[in-house]
């Protein structure tokens, strides 16, 4: 890609759209100020030692020496991400901050057609293949091959197919009704780093922005927002329009909780959760509970660890995603040590040793990237960091989730 760190203005079509064109900037200096705000995090002090001290001292040096010059943008982003990544906390992210297109941009034909002399499209990442033959191809894949066709939504058909180490993969575009897209551009590289775990370097499909998204599961024809053609089975997604806090009764024998998320920032939420907290302690009276965190992102322990006094008596039936993370992971954990718990679904997100109490975010000196460094630690839970908690039972994916954890607790209970 030609866009290089520091972006000059131009004028395109006599339309007030601006782009991003060629000035440069000092990616090292955004590497010196990165790596100030990575040692103060409480993952780098628990695991930058020894011989991680010495790759992480390494890389910087050989960092270094390619930012001696000017860099592209992109290059400098991806530079900056090789240092972070040696540290293992999906919580601290570093992102991009100039934009390409904007949301209302891509509405306009002309700024699209703007965009497509730029540079920064005409090199975009591309695939080798044939797209007509890679459609051929990909389509023949089985229903549990990875490789193959999905869609983004009713936006996009990507292809998918393995890198030639034949363990990453890469996402190309097939068919967009996205104007800014064009069938053989690259859209996302995805980086296997444990088990079904992958690292997701992407560009944004609305505003062709990269980013990096962390410890992603690629199971049951899904990885991330992109599905498999011919696999509708969504069985481990949350019911569908539930609200963040959910109580019923299913059945004589077993009553069923919700939790959307622990989000503590709004009076609003605490509020909520207290009352919720308040009508548990009346109505909470069945043998059994289904406890569904499935897609909670998390919040705060003052929130959800009172419910385990609730629960400590029953028979606790915990149902998970891998949406379902930070402290919506470590409530799972906590709610396995229960004497009658039992964990059902899929393995979680992985992101969960550490965390944002203050959520501090930080522009560097260039302006082009903001980095979100963790201030919490919970490197207790280290073992599950990007690889997530895994269910001691396996639920279907092509049957209602709820139902089978139903069949669970009638043969418990024979």
């Amino acid at each position: 890609m030609k866009n290089l760190c520091t972006l000059s203005i131009v004028f395109l079509v006599s339309i007030s759209s601006i782009f991003a064109q060629s000035e440069t900037c000092d990616c090292k200096t955004d590497l010196d100020f990165i790596v100030s705000k990575m040692k103060k995090m409480p993952s780098y002090k628990d695991q930058i030692k020894g011989e991680n001290a010495i790759e992480f001292k390494d890389t910087y040096k050989t960092l270094s020496e390619k930012m001696k010059q000017p860099i592209l943008i992109e290059d400098c982003y991806k530079l900056l991400l090789q240092q972070m990544l040696l540290v293992n906390d999906v919580h601290a992210s570093l992102s991009f901050k100039k934009e390409y297109l904007s949301k209302e941009d891509v509405k306009d034909s002309i700024k699209i057609a703007a965009f497509k002399t730029l540079d920064i499209f005409k090199n975009h990442p591309k695939t080798n293949k044939n797209i007509s033959v890679l459609k051929d191809e990909l389509s023949k894949k089985s229903i549990e091959d990875l490789e193959g066709i999905y869609n983004y939504g009713e936006l996009q058909k990507i292809g998918i197919y393995y890198s030639d180490n034949k363990k990453d993969l890469i996402g190309v575009v097939l068919e967009s009704k996205l104007n800014q897209w064009e069938a053989g551009e690259i859209i996302f590289y995805a980086t296997q780093t444990s088990g079904i775990k992958y690292n997701l370097y992407y560009y944004n499909p609305t505003t062709r922005k990269p980013g990096l998204v962390k410890s992603i599961s690629f199971e049951n024809g899904r990885i991330w927002g992109y599905k498999k053609e011919g696999n509708s089975y969504n069985a481990e997604l949350p019911i569908k329009d539930q609200s963040n806090l959910v109580f019923k009764q299913i059945n004589e024998n077993t009553q069923y909780m919700y939790f959307g998320d622990f989000n503590s920032f709004s009076k609003k939420n605490r509020n909520a959760f207290k009352s919720f907290y308040n009508k548990m302690k009346k109505e909470l009276n069945a043998e059994n509970v289904i406890v569904d965190l499935r897609s909670n992102g998390g919040g705060n322990k003052k929130l959800s660890d009172p419910f385990l006094k609730l629960l400590k008596k029953k028979n606790v039936y915990i149902l998970t995603n891998c949406f379902a993370g930070s402290n919506g992971e470590q409530f799972t954990l906590k709610l396995r040590n229960l004497k009658n718990a039992k964990h059902l679904g899929q393995t979680t997100r992985g992101i969960i040793s550490y965390g944002m109490n203050y959520g501090y975010n930080y522009n560097t000196p260039s302006g082009n990237f903001n980095i979100k460094p963790t201030d919490m630690d919970f490197s207790k839970y280290l073992i599950y960091e990007g690889k997530g908690v895994v269910p001691q039972i396996k639920l279907d994916f092509k049957r209602d989730w709820i139902e089978q954890t139903l069949e669970i607790i009638a043969k418990d209970n024979q």
